[in-house]
């Protein structure tokens, strides 16, 4: 309750919302209405999945989904021209009726935002992906950012970061859970390269058992 209660802090974080809220206003003052009223809209599912989702243990597919597109969408009007992502599903997920622990994706997709897109030079994309195989969803975020080895080149000129600690509270929490799941919440990175041996982005890959309401 600890865990997660330090991740509900760090992902509603004053910062975040500030940015969020200025964004929002931003397209007020332009007179942008319509954009305005999405976006707004999107704010307030962001708040309303993440607090609910700290007070249940299992959450569907579907509120997981909401949350992600909308987090993106806050985060890519507030990184403008830094990045554009795809949200894919399996179409074998019942997204209304399996559901997973809350709160595991968001700290990965933050990591990739601001880590892997924040300091890329061109336009850069973000993939996530959620797929079936047997008894378990395959969560996995992709991006074509900096890689790991050189954002912890410009962390380590920086002071600890909220993403940061999201991502340490996530790891801990993930003990935590398979203490207690009969089938263990299994996490790789990966780190991407290409022939010569040059970093092209990051892939986080998460497959965590499901339960079926």
């Amino acid at each position: 309750m600890q865990l997660e209660q330090r991740l509900l802090r760090s992902q509603m974080n004053p910062h975040f919302i500030f940015n969020s809220l200025s964004s929002i206003q931003h397209l007020i003052v332009e007179e942008e209405s319509e954009k305005a009223s999405i976006y707004l809209a999107k704010f307030s599912t962001l708040v309303r999945n993440i607090l609910n989702g700290s007070s249940h243990e299992y959450i569907t597919i579907e509120n997981e989904i909401k949350t992600i597109e909308s987090y993106l969408a806050l985060q890519k009007i507030r990184y403008l021209k830094k990045f554009d992502y795809t949200v894919s599903v399996d179409p074998k997920i019942e997204t209304e009726s399996l559901t997973i622990p809350p709160m595991l994706a968001q700290p990965f997709i933050e990591n990739s935002i601001e880590h892997g897109m924040r300091h890329k030079k061109d336009m850069g994309h973000i993939e996530i992906r959620f797929q079936l195989s047997g008894d378990l969803i395959i969560f996995e975020v992709e991006d074509d950012g900096i890689g790991r080895e050189k954002a912890g080149e410009i962390k380590s000129k920086q002071s600890l970061n909220h993403q940061s600690m999201a991502t340490a509270i996530t790891l801990d929490r993930l003990k935590v859970l398979n203490k207690k799941l009969k089938k263990k919440i299994e996490l790789r990175i990966i780190d991407l390269k290409n022939e010569s041996g040059e970093a092209t982005g990051t892939k986080v890959v998460m497959e965590i058992p499901f339960e079926v309401v």
